[in-house]
C-alpha cells in the first residue's frame, strides 16, 4: 500500500491528520498541489491512475471501470472543502472519496451485513454473534413442526450463546435446553444449538460432530446452515495458532495443513450445492481467506480478479471499498512481488513500482513487456501503463505521448480519463505550454465529475503559470471555478496588479476578496512598496472583509492594518502611520522597527517566505516585486548602522536576541548568526544599554 516493502495499513483518513496547520510556530505546507505524484501520497490522492496514490484507490477506478454501475454518480462525490483554503490538502482526501462510495454502495442496498468481517479478522467466531441469532429465531419462528414452548425455550436458548465473545457462562445455553424435552424438529435445532454453543466456545471438534449429523436435517435451514458452520468451524481450528498477534501479521504461519484443506473442501461443497444461499457471500470471502492462510496467491489473485469481473462485490456481499481493502491487506501488502496474471492486480501493483522517493522507479521496460500476454483484452490499459513507464522512470515525455495515441475526446471512464492527465502531464513537462494549455481547455468542457473538473482546472493553472499568463486564472472568459486553485496562485505567483483586479472583482467571494487585499497591503508593507500601500489601503474595505469572511485559513484578520497592538513597551502607531513615516525615509530606525513588530504580531511572515516546490502550482517566479520582510536582516542593519539612536538600537539588539528565543533556532528569517555574536550582542546590551527596560528584561541568551 505505503510501499512495495512496507504493508502497514493506515486508515485512519480517516483520518485525518490533514494537512498542518499553525500561524507562526507551525509547519506551514500544504499538501502538493501537483498532478506529478510519484511517492506515496498517503491520506491525499489524484481522480485517476497514479502511482502515489494509495493502492486501495488505483484498485476502486479500476473496479469502477470494470462495473460502471459501481461508480458513484458525479452529485454523490465530494472534494472536501469548498471553500477558498490554500492550506488544504491535494485535490481531495481518501477517506473522503471512499466515505462516498460507501454512501453509494449503501443506497444501492447490495450489502451483505457480514460479508466484510468474515473476509478478515482472526477469530471471526464472534462477528456473527448477532446474525445468527437472528437467522436461527428467523427459523425457529418459520417451522411448523415446533410448538410455541419450543419457540420459546430454543429463542432463550440461543440468547444465552455468546461465551467467549462475551465471557460468560458456557453452560447457560445447556441448561436453558435442559428445560424442554423437544419434538423430533426441536431435538435437531437444540442440536444445532449445542453445535454452535460449542464453536462460539473455541470446542471445534464438538461443534464439527454436532454439525455433521445435521446434513440430513429435516428443516432446511438447518441442513445449510450446519454444512456452512461445518466448514467455518474448520477454518477456525486450521488458524488456531496461525498469527503472532490476533491477526496482526502479513505471513500468517499455518500448521494445521489438513484441516485447512479440508475447510476449503468444505467450503466448495457448501457454495456448490448452495450457488446462491443466504451464506454464499460469507462464505466465498471466507474461502479467500482460506487461500490467503495456504498462501495460495494464485488462487487467491484469480478469485479477486473474477469477483472483479462479474462486478465487484454486487455478486459477494462485499461492497468496492471493503473489497479493495481486502485485496490490499491480503494480497499487495504482502512483502513480495506476486506473479498475478490479473490484469487490474497487476497494474494495480505496476503502479506501485513507479512510485520513487528519488529518480530511481522499480519497473523496468523488459519487466513490463514480459507483461503483455496478461493484457489480453486490456490493451488500452497496459498502453496506459506503458505510457506511464515512459513518463515516470525514463522521462520520455516524447514516448509517452506516442504510447498515448490519439486524444479520447470525452473520457468517461478513469481509464480514459487518467490517460487524457498524463497527456497534459507529458506537454507540460516537455514545456508545450500552448498545447497543454490547448487540451485542458478542451478536457474541462468534456467531464462533470468535480474531482476531474478541478484535476484539469489544476493541469490549466499549471500551464498558464508556467507560460506568465496566470492572470487568465481570473478573467471573466477563462476564470478557473476552483477557489483553492485561485488561492494558490494570489498567495504565491499575483503580483499587484491581479490582487487589485481579485479585491475589485464583482464575481470574487468575500474569502477570495479579504485574501487578495490582505496579501496586497502586506507584501506592499514589507516589499518597499509603500507609497502604493497607502493609495491601496481602505479601512472601511478591511473592516468589511472581516465582517463578511471572519475566518480564510489561516490568514490573520485584516484589523491588524488598522490599529497598533496595545500595551507594547515600544510604542508604535497604527501600520498605516508607520508606512507613511518609511514612504517619507525608506531608512526610518523607528518605521522599520515598528515594521518589524506588525510582521512578528501578524504571524504571517513564515507563511510569506515559503515557496512551493518548482513543479507545484504556486512555484513558479513570483510577479509581485520585492523578496519576503526579514526582520532578522532588519535588526542586524540597524544594530550595524552608526546613524541608529541609542533607544532604537537597544531594541534592535533586544529583538535580535530574542530571535533565537527560546530553542536557539532563527525565528526572524534572514541570514543566521552564531551564538558567539549573539553573546556579543546580548554583553553589547547589558554593558552599553543597562539602564533600558531591554537590557533589564533579557537575562539570557540563545
Amino acid at each position: 500500500m505505503r510501499s512495495m516493502l512496507a504493508g502497514a495499513a493506515i486508515i485512519a483518513f480517516l483520518i485525518s491528520a490533514g494537512t498542518a496547520r499553525a500561524c507562526g510556530g507551525g509547519d506551514p505546507t500544504p499538501g502538493r498541489w501537483s498532478l506529478d505524484q510519484r511517492s506515496y501520497a498517503e491520506q491525499n490522492g489524484m481522480p485517476f491512475l497514479d502511482p502515489g496514490n494509495d493502492s486501495r484507490l488505483n484498485l476502486l477506478f479500476l473496479m469502477f471501470d470494470a462495473d460502471p454501475a459501481l461508480r458513484p454518480k458525479d452529485d454523490a462525490i465530494s472534494k472536501g472543502e469548498e471553500k477558498l483554503d490554500f492550506y488544504s490538502s491535494v485535490l481531495f482526501s481518501r477517506p473522503d472519496f471512499t466515505d462516498a462510495c460507501r454512501k453509494a454502495a449503501a443506497a444501492r442496498d447490495r450489502k451483505d451485513e457480514t460479508a466484510s468481517a468474515f473476509a478478515d479478522g482472526e477469530g471471526t467466531r464472534c462477528v456473527s454473534i448477532e446474525s445468527g441469532r437472528a437467522a436461527f429465531t428467523a427459523a425457529v419462528e418459520a417451522e411448523p413442526a415446533l410448538s410455541v414452548e419450543e419457540r420459546r425455550a430454543l429463542t432463550a436458548a440461543r440468547e444465552k450463546i455468546a461465551p467467549s465473545c462475551r465471557n460468560e457462562k458456557a453452560d447457560a445455553a445447556a441448561q436453558a435446553l435442559a428445560q424442554i424435552a423437544p419434538s423430533a424438529a426441536g431435538q435437531e435445532f437444540a442440536s444445532y444449538l449445542i453445535g454452535a454453543d460449542a464453536f462460539y466456545e473455541g470446542d471445534f471438534d464438538r461443534a464439527l460432530e454436532r454439525f455433521g449429523k445435521l446434513d440430513s436435517a429435516r428443516n432446511a435451514w438447518l441442513r445449510e446452515a450446519a454444512r456452512y458452520m461445518t466448514a467455518r468451524a474448520l477454518l477456525n481450528k486450521a488458524q488456531i495458532g496461525a498469527f503472532a498477534d490476533f491477526d496482526g501479521t502479513a505471513t500468517p504461519n499455518v500448521t494445521d495443513r489438513a484441516t485447512l484443506t479440508a475447510a476449503q473442501a468444505a467450503f466448495q461443497t457448501y457454495l456448490k450445492s448452495y450457488p446462491t444461499g443466504r451464506y454464499a457471500a460469507s462464505a466465498q470471502g471466507l474461502l479467500r481467506r482460506v487461500y490467503w492462510l495456504a498462501a495460495d496467491d494464485e488462487r487467491l489473485a484469480a478469485e479477486y480478479g473474477r469477483q472483479i469481473a462479474q462486478g465487484s462485490g454486487a455478486k459477494v456481499g462485499l461492497d468496492d471499498v471493503d473489497l479493495a481493502q481486502e485485496i490490499d491487506a491480503k494480497y499487495l501488502s504482502a512483502a513480495k512481488d506476486h506473479a498475478s496474471r490479473e490484469p487490474i492486480l497487476l497494474a494495480t501493483q505496476d503502479l506501485m513500482k513507479l512510485r520513487s522517493d528519488g529518480k530511481e522507479t522499480h519497473l523496468a521496460a523488459a519487466e513490463l513487456d514480459a507483461q503483455a500476454k496478461a493484457f489480453a483484452g486490456h490493451e488500452d490499459l497496459f498502453g496506459f501503463l506503458k505510457a506511464a513507464r515512459a513518463y515516470y522512470a525514463d522521462a520520455d515525455f516524447a514516448a509517452t505521448l506516442q504510447a498515448l495515441g490519439a486524444p479520447i475526446a470525452a473520457p468517461r471512464s478513469y481509464l480514459a480519463f487518467s490517460r487524457e492527465t498524463l497527456r497534459g502531464q507529458a506537454l507540460m513537462a516537455s514545456g508545450q505550454y500552448p498545447q497543454a494549455i490547448e487540451h485542458w481547455t478542451k478536457l474541462r468542457g468534456t467531464v462533470s465529475n468535480p474531482l476531474w473538473k478541478e484535476a484539469v482546472e489544476l493541469g490549466l493553472a499549471l500551464s498558464y503559470e508556467r507560460a506568465g499568463m496566470a492572470n487568465k486564472v481570473f478573467l471573466p472568459e477563462t476564470r478557473l471555478s476552483s477557489p483553492r486553485i485561485r488561492a494558490i496562485l494570489l498567495r504565491h505567483t499575483a503580483g499587484p496588479i491581479l490582487l487589485r483586479m481579485a479585491v475589485a472583482d464583482p464575481q470574487a467571494s468575500a474569502e477570495e476578496r479579504k485574501l487578495a487585499r490582505f496579501l496586497l497591503l502586506y507584501k506592499e508593507a514589507t516589499r518597499g512598496q509603500y507609497a502604493n500601500f497607502l493609495r491601496d489601503f481602505s479601512a472601511e474595505g478591511l473592516a468589511q472583509d472581516d465582517a463578511a469572511a471572519p475566518e480564510v485559513s489561516d490568514l490573520p484578520k485584516s484589523a491588524i492594518f488598522l490599529s497598533s497592538p496595545a500595551n507594547e513597551p515600544y510604542k508604535c502607531p497604527a501600520p498605516k502611520a508607520v508606512v507613511a513615516e518609511l514612504a517619507a525615509d525608506p531608512r526610518s530606525a523607528h518605521g522599520l522597527l515598528c515594521l518589524g513588530d506588525f510582521v512578528r504580531h501578524s504571524g504571517f511572515a513564515r507563511f510569506d517566505a515559503w515557496r512551493p516546490a518548482a513543479d507545484e502550482l504556486g512555484g513558479a517566479k513570483a510577479i509581485f516585486p520585492g523578496e519576503p520582510f526579514s526582520r532578522g536582516d532588519v535588526y542586524q542593519r540597524l544594530i550595524a548602522d552608526p546613524a541608529t539612536k541609542d533607544a532604537d538600537r537597544a531594541y534592535a539588539l533586544y529583538r535580535a536576541i530574542n530571535c533565537y528565543a527560546p530553542a536557539g533556532s532563527n525565528d526572524c528569517g534572514g541570514k543566521d548568526v552564531d551564538k558567539a555574536q549573539r553573546k556579543a550582542w546580548f554583553q553589547t546590551l547589558k554593558s552599553r544599554y543597562g539602564a533600558t527596560q531591554w537590557a533589564r528584561g533579557l537575562q539570557y541568551y540563545w
